[in-house]
């Protein structure tokens, strides 16, 4: 899948020496995504392991051509192997960055090479067969608004927040990683027909899940900076997934730092039901698109506010979907739709001081005027946070 039709990942082979100074020794994939694959790597320096997160051909390219923001992760990073200099440690540190020439039809490869973190908080959910214990799930919001706020502070609305994009730390030593390595060796898929004729794909081998236990304790951190603009550009595309994206960006509104703000309100509610709150699916009883449908949500839980005049003005997709009254085109019944009955149907183990708490965090989240939100500093001293363990 080459880079010119927008892919293009890195083809790496075990034992391959990367880097400026070649001190990087590839040993294992760790996973991948749309846009780049991690790697397990021995950093021959320092003695240690590192990961590599290569960027396929075609973000490369994009990002050559000023068109991709994964470099505002260096904005953050500071670039250092020393941890004392790190300034902010939820979010992801940097240790150095390289251009991997690549090979046929991948393209080059922009690297960033990182300590090695344990996974992320869509496997961490993935793997437990109930809810997260909510010590952890506030743990996660908490370290994630810190991330936030940091990035904020440096003008970057991240744009991308979910559960893939939480890394977590690990407490595996490298005499650990080598014995996990000996004892389940690196593989590779069968081969199979590409652009550039038969290869064999490395498999993803994550490194093994944490137990509870570690997971009540880990230090969880914003990753994945590739879609990060800066807050004074006032971007009006189209950001975040569906369910977690705000309506100023549904509507073609130009939007800033409080779009994240959506995004995180709608993610601690993941974090604590491990389902999504608004659904991007049609409506079939009023007929409605998922556009229309999950702006029809998000009236029914912000039933008391409303979108007003102004707003709707100002957002260009608005005449799509409403009338001069503000109300929907299609006129479906809005009704008040309580944010403690969703969660504790979602979670009924939840206490209902923390199904108020966590419901009264949302609210705060969920305005629909975007000026409405509190900053990510203002919500680091909600109540909801209280007990979370630092």
């Amino acid at each position: 899948m080459p880079a010119a039709d927008g892919y293009g990942w890195a083809q790496l082979e075990f034992g391959d020496s990367v880097g400026d100074d070649q001190e990087y020794t590839i040993l294992r994939k760790l996973g991948w995504g749309m846009h780049a694959s991690t790697w397990l790597a021995r950093d021959r320096i320092g003695n240690g392991f590192v990961a590599i997160k290569a960027l396929t051909g075609h973000i490369t390219q994009m990002n050559e051509k000023g068109l991709c923001c994964e470099a505002q992760f260096r904005i953050l990073s500071g670039r250092s192997k020393d941890p004392a200099l790190w300034p902010q440690r939820h979010c992801v540190r940097l240790l150095d960055e390289f251009v991997l020439p690549g090979r046929g039809s991948a393209g080059s490869h922009v690297c960033f090479v990182m300590p090695v973190y344990g996974g992320d908080v869509k496997a961490l959910v993935a793997s437990r067969k109930t809810h997260l214990e909510l010590p952890t799930a506030k743990r996660i919001g908490l370290h994630l608004l810190r991330g936030i706020t940091f990035a904020h502070d440096h003008r970057l609305v991240h744009t991308d927040l979910k559960h893939d994009n939480i890394f977590f730390t690990t407490e595996l030593q490298t005499a650990d990683i080598e014995r996990w390595l000996e004892a389940d060796p690196s593989r590779r898929h069968e081969p199979e027909s590409s652009y550039d004729g038969t290869v064999r794909a490395a498999l993803s081998q994550p490194l093994p899940m944490i137990t509870d236990e570690l997971a009540r304790r880990a230090t969880y951190v914003l990753s994945d900076f590739g879609c990060g603009v800066l807050s004074d550009l006032h971007d009006d595309r189209t950001i975040t997934t569906p369910p977690l994206r705000a309506p100023e960006s549904f509507l073609g509104g130009k939007w800033d730092t409080p779009a994240d703000i959506w995004s995180f309100g709608c993610l601690a509610f993941e974090l604590v039901v491990n389902n999504s709150l608004f659904k991007y699916r049609t409506n079939e009883k009023w007929k409605l698109t998922e556009d229309e449908n999950i702006l029809y949500q998000m009236l029914l839980v912000t039933s008391d506010e409303g979108f007003e005049p102004e707003q709707l003005t100002a957002w260009p997709r608005s005449g799509e979907f409403f009338s001069e009254d503000c109300n929907l085109q299609k006129k479906p019944t809005v009704f008040q739709w309580p944010l403690d009955h969703i969660i504790s149907t979602g979670n009924p183990a939840i206490s209902p001081a923390d199904v108020t708490a966590l419901a009264n965090l949302m609210y705060r989240c969920l305005r629909l005027n975007p000026a409405n939100r509190p900053t990510a500093k203002e919500l680091l001293e909600d109540p909801w946070f209280e007990g979370a363990d630092d």
